[in-house]
């Protein structure tokens, strides 16, 4: 399974995650962090805090989801920032445990921020005040 920027498949929830961070925010003191499943563009988790650039903050995030919904995607597609590391390595890890020879491109996918498709849709209609649809 391959998370392409442009167009991609996914086979039905829970199985690829499109994580991202939105700093347009910051200049008012809170920053916020999301992921959403790209299938049923459903919000899996939305944090906001102080910093959403801190790689323990947003590993605790992916493992939290993991613990309350005992469900593990399949693929994350996200950025390539240094706050997105040990979060990687964490699902890379996770994911490997019962598949050691399991390729990174099958478990992971970076890209730029800005292609990252189904989470930019998101930060914009939150930006535009249309998130009670």
């Amino acid at each position: 399974m391959s998370c392409q920027w442009k167009e991609y498949f996914v086979k039905g929830p829970n199985r690829v995650l499109s994580i991202g961070g939105h700093d347009k925010l910051s200049r008012f003191s809170f920053e916020i962090y999301s992921a959403i499943d790209i299938y049923s563009h459903y919000i899996v988790w939305c944090y906001v805090g102080i910093s959403n650039r801190t790689t323990v903050s947003v590993n605790k995030q992916y493992l939290h989801l993991l613990c309350t919904t005992l469900c593990m995607p399949k693929l994350i597609c996200s950025d390539k920032g240094r706050e997105m590391v040990l979060q990687a390595q964490s699902h890379i890890t996770l994911r490997r445990a019962n598949k050691p020879n399991l390729p990174f491109h099958k478990v992971y996918s970076y890209g730029k921020s800005t292609k990252n498709q189904r989470i930019e849709a998101w930060w914009n209609l939150l930006m535009e005040g249309q998130t009670q649809e």
